[in-house]
């Protein structure tokens, strides 16, 4: 990214009016550093398990098979 662009960004998130966006990126930076894996209910991982499971046996659908199904 262009030193420039990283600069403006910079002074635009750095004016005072902009408190609620630092807050946002604050989220997103913290939300990103964490495994979100990790967050899942039990049954959640469960269900990814079953899913990629199901894909590496080629138990799949097209999306055009699953809508045929569910029209």
């Amino acid at each position: 990214m262009d030193n420039a662009v990283k600069e403006e960004v910079i002074e635009w998130i750095s004016k005072p009016e902009n408190e609620e966006l630092l807050e946002i990126l604050k989220l997103i930076k913290d939300a990103s550093s964490e495994d979100w894996f990790d967050n899942l209910s039990k049954s959640e991982k469960k269900s990814i398990s079953k899913g990629k499971s199901d894909f590496s046996k080629g138990n799949t659908l097209s999306s055009k098979e699953f809508w045929k199904q569910h029209d």
